[in-house]
């Protein structure tokens, strides 16, 4: 009789009928396996992740990507910056909030993320694209009696003349190139970027109740540009607001006229 190669024989069965593959495979997948386990601990910890970006985004941090150069020199153009969402809007901060409608060009307009992206901005590991968003500097809050420009071109809030050379991207010129003196309602903020001579924010939209920011359309606080490393700083509020005397009772419903030059 011819003997059979080893490697040919069938398997042993073991005490309970099963094979010794059989066997092996159950191991392999078995609770106790070392890999099996490091594979498992590691999905639930990615989930707890995800998790807690999620939340942290939703209701205290967000960052986000800035597409124009509205808010120059403060902010460079395609600067990464992280909004605080927690506390109250001050005068001076610098804040992101959704378009109140209109206020972004079609022609500017960035294309909208793709599904993944989408997906990846919401649980907070991407920053969000901006597509939607702006960011300027609060300059009126509700009651706030907003002017510009006066004598010496400078912005006059509630009477008083507020120098911003230190921060503004003017080239010597006034703290704008438009004329106008509002007030402005309850629940609303008014906003001027710091690249003001090519900022469209509230002076470029004098028509109706367009010029105010409600405050419920406002995502947060910018407190700090974190990339590129080159720029990352913290955003400060600066110090030419502090002596701004507060605003009388909002109204309803603000108000936005146009000055002539001669008469300020």
């Amino acid at each position: 009789m011819t003997d059979v190669p080893v490697s040919d024989r069938p398997a042993e069965p073991s005490a309970d009928g099963s094979s010794g593959a059989s066997s092996r495979s159950a191991e392999e997948w078995s609770p106790t396996n070392p890999l099996l386990r490091f594979v498992r601990e590691l999905v639930v910890i990615v989930v707890i992740a995800l998790i807690a970006s999620a939340l942290l985004r939703a209701f205290v941090l967000q960052a986000f990507f800035v597409p124009s150069g509205s808010m120059l020199p403060e902010i460079q153009l395609h600067d990464r910056i992280v909004v605080s969402r927690i506390g109250d809007i001050e005068r001076g901060e610098v804040v992101v909030f959704q378009d109140p409608g209109g206020w972004i060009p079609v022609s500017e307009q960035p294309q909208p993320p793709g599904t993944l992206r989408r997906a990846l901005e919401w649980v907070g590991v991407l920053p969000a694209s901006g597509h939607e968003h702006l960011v300027k500097r609060v300059i009126g809050l509700p009651g706030d009696r907003v002017v510009c420009c006066d004598r010496s071109g400078k912005l006059r809030i509630n009477g008083y003349a507020v120098d911003e050379s230190g921060f503004l991207r003017q080239n010597g010129q006034g703290a704008d190139n438009v004329q106008f003196d509002v007030v402005v309602p309850a629940d609303a903020i008014f906003v001027l970027g710091d690249n003001r001579y090519r900022s469209g924010d509230s002076s470029r939209h004098p028509n109706g109740q367009d010029a105010f920011v409600p405050l419920d359309l406002v995502v947060g606080r910018a407190f700090a540009v974190v990339w590129p490393a080159g720029n990352a700083h913290i955003l400060h509020v600066p110090s030419a607001y502090d002596d701004v005397p507060d605003g009388g009772t909002p109204p309803q419903r603000g108000t936005f006229e146009s000055v002539d030059p001669g008469d300020r």
